[in-house]
């Protein structure tokens, strides 16, 4: 008789125990994808200061100024779907 009332708080021991791992399983969860978050972008602007940026160096003059006035800029106007070769 003794087992039989101790069952119950056996059962609700075990389903207080599986809510709280869930829940710390979940917040474990969001915490590990925040900081994954947080340090990626760290490291991205860190990759991106230090990285030198390079561009085609016929776009600047000989004093290193851009040149907007020779560069050349094409736009494509239409439909585009008749081009496939079906």
């Amino acid at each position: 008789m003794l087992s039989k009332s101790r069952q119950p708080t056996l059962h609700n021991w075990r389903k207080r125990m599986e809510q709280a791992i869930i829940a710390l399983s979940v917040t474990v969860g969001i915490l590990a994808l925040g900081l994954g978050a947080t340090i990626g972008y760290l490291i991205r602007c860190y990759v991106q200061e230090t990285t030198p940026q390079y561009s085609h160096p016929e776009m600047f003059d000989a004093n290193g100024n851009p040149l907007p006035d020779e560069l050349l800029a094409i736009r494509f106007e239409g439909d585009l779907k008749d081009t496939d070769d079906d």
